[in-house]
């Protein structure tokens, strides 16, 4: 089953189409950078607007929310425009979610295993919900929707699957560099070194 959904927003909030710094070229035999260079986030780190602020922290939510519902294929984001890299990140294109529950695509969190980085409260988040606890809160929270089961059992276990593989990867992270280097405050400002 496929929806669309549109959305409109007042001339007064104009957004700003950015390529996603982990996107994938498209082109057979053509490979981005971030996949076949393991320092790639070190060349991130030093680009506006990841060189400092929240968008490499947003980027790093953005990969693990899309490895959970398996779209690997956010090639870009909006923001607001004119913000000075200071806003959200605003996800509109999440057409390749819940495709193959099968399918656990690792790639898509190169963001974060790159980086070795991710928000405190985006890691307290996930060990809350890990357990079951994620499949069990989207379970009720789609219940009542009027094209219930809206997902099959089959994703909402990839669901729980999936968390446990980001929880393993922040967890390797840890191990190999710390929870001060890790574990990043959600508030700190980044100037990334």
């Amino acid at each position: 089953m496929e929806g669309s959904l549109t959305l409109w927003l007042p001339d007064v909030w104009p957004l700003q189409k950015h390529r996603h710094p982990w996107g994938r070229t498209y082109r057979e035999g053509k490979l981005a950078r971030w996949e076949y260079d393991e320092s790639y986030c070190e060349a991130v780190k030093k680009m506006p607007p990841y060189d400092a602020g929240p968008r490499l922290l947003d980027v790093i939510d953005t990969a693990v929310f899309d490895y959970l519902i398996g779209n690997a294929d956010r090639h870009h984001y909006e923001s607001f425009q004119d913000d000075g890299g200071a806003s959200m990140l605003i996800l509109l294109d999440n057409a390749k979610s819940f495709g193959n529950p099968a399918l656990d695509e690792r790639s898509i969190l190169a963001p974060l295993y790159q980086c070795c980085m991710i928000r405190v409260s985006t890691w307290n988040r996930l060990n809350f919900l890990k357990g079951g606890v994620l499949s069990s809160a989207m379970r009720q929270a789609l219940a009542f929707d009027p094209i219930y089961p809206v997902l099959a059992e089959s994703h909402l276990a990839a669901l729980d699957r999936r968390l446990t593989g980001v929880i393993t990867t922040v967890k390797q992270c840890i191990e190999a560099q710390g929870p001060d280097n890790t574990l990043i405050e959600d508030r700190m400002n980044l100037p990334h070194p």
